[in-house]
């Protein structure tokens, strides 16, 4: 009877030391309010159970009150619990939380300093909102609008506040009984809540040219036009160029009356502009997203983007929407795809010219294909040095092709 009774409370022990890992690691799991999907650059963590940072990497999970910053020329993107993700800026400090309990999971933003890019799906707060947390602790809660595609906005520290702008779709804010959309080219501070917040000057213009990431060929005479849509209302538009996203350098900062600017380049090398309107007391309001032009000592000669060389669809029903991509040569070309079932592309089974920098193809037959991008001149400047293979694969049931 003894030895059954030791058996019998060994196993009770056991057990409950089991029960015991098993929920220690269930709140493990909860704790986590995010995970660092990519990271590039000096970046670093302070945790709360320490008083230093330290540097982290791609895969590194964050808890409720941990801190991130990223030094000069990093990038770090974050996914957040509640389903959407952030990418911090270079020199930018965020603290990562989760809302109070009776709030349910999520994810709360502390901008301490810098700026931020969010991204939102209208099915992202499936466990929980993504709320900014601002001055005098503050809380908006930020949703993704009905619309196509997903949400993206971006918080900046600004010497007045945080200011939150949409490039995309639409952002429903609220706060207590308080409650506000903003569209793309909208943007609002809301560092004081959304009770007394209006925006304080007109909306941000739509850069036009040169495209997303544009690569241009460097030569001492060079000038790149810079566009924007004008917006009504609008005295004029603030130009700014920097040698850094962050804009610390800048190389031009000045004003201008027409939708429109010529920048010449003082050597090669990546720069990044971005435009604001000013408003009719000569204030100018929130800038528009930056974009990159990347001048290189020589022609660029690989640009495709996607799909990559060699890529299979999974089957023929995918390849009804394969996306081809490339980068900006600067300017307002016109661009010319072609898809052939040779390598030289001398025999193209379909070609698409315009201005865009993507082109989405309905479908194509199950084979095996090749393409390429020409800056559509006479005669022709290719913007690949070799065409990319593109396989589509044979099914049971084909949809209809546009190529044969």
């Amino acid at each position: 009877m003894g030895l059954v009774l030791l058996l019998t409370v060994a196993g009770c022990t056991r057990t409950s030391e089991g029960e015991g890992v098993s929920e220690a690691a269930s709140r493990e799991l909860a704790a986590i309010v995010a995970t660092c999907a990519a990271a590039q650059g000096p970046v670093d963590t302070m945790r709360t159970t320490s008083a230093y940072w330290e540097p982290f990497e791609a895969g590194a999970t964050f808890r409720a009150g941990d801190w991130v910053r990223t030094g000069p020329g990093a990038f770090v993107r974050i996914e957040l619990r509640g389903g959407g993700r952030i990418e911090l800026e270079e020199l930018t400090v965020v603290v990562v939380e989760r809302p109070a309990p009776e709030e349910g999971g999520g994810s709360v933003v502390t901008l301490e300093s810098g700026s931020t890019w969010g991204v939102l799906a209208e099915d992202a707060q499936r466990s929980g909102p993504l709320v900014l947390r601002g001055d005098d602790g503050r809380q908006v809660t930020l949703t993704a609008g009905a619309h196509t595609g997903p949400t993206e906005f971006r918080v900046t520290r600004t010497p007045r506040g945080m200011r939150l702008s949409v490039s995309r779709g639409r952002l429903v804010l609220s706060e207590g009984g308080n409650r506000r959309t903003l569209d793309a080219g909208g943007w609002l501070d809301v560092s004081r809540g959304l009770e007394d917040s209006e925006p304080d000057g007109p909306p941000f213009p739509a850069s036009l040219s040169p495209g997303v990431d544009a690569r241009i060929a460097w030569s001492p005479e060079l000038r790149i036009p810079l566009t924007w849509k004008a917006l009504d209302g609008a005295k004029g538009y603030q130009v700014q160029v920097a040698r850094d996203l962050g804009f610390t350098r800048r190389v031009i900062d000045m004003r201008v009356e027409e939708p429109g600017f010529m920048f010449i380049p003082p050597e090669p090398g990546m720069f990044a502009w971005r435009v604001a309107a000013v408003d009719a007391s000569g204030q100018p309001g929130e800038s528009g997203f930056a974009r990159r032009i990347f001048v290189d000592r020589k022609r660029p000669r690989a640009m495709l983007v996607a799909p990559r060389d060699g890529y299979e669809t999974p089957d023929a029903t995918a390849a009804e929407e394969i996306v081809f991509a490339w980068q900006s040569t600067g300017g307002a070309p016109r661009y010319r795809l072609v898809v052939a079932r040779d390598r030289e592309l001398r025999h193209p089974v379909l070609v698409r010219e315009g201005s865009p920098q993507q082109v989405v193809l309905p479908g194509l037959a199950p084979g095996e294909y090749y393409w390429g991008v020409y800056v559509a001149e006479d005669p022709p400047v290719p913007l690949f040095q070799k065409a990319r293979k593109l396989v589509v694969p044979e099914t049971s049931v084909a949809p209809a092709a546009v190529a044969r």
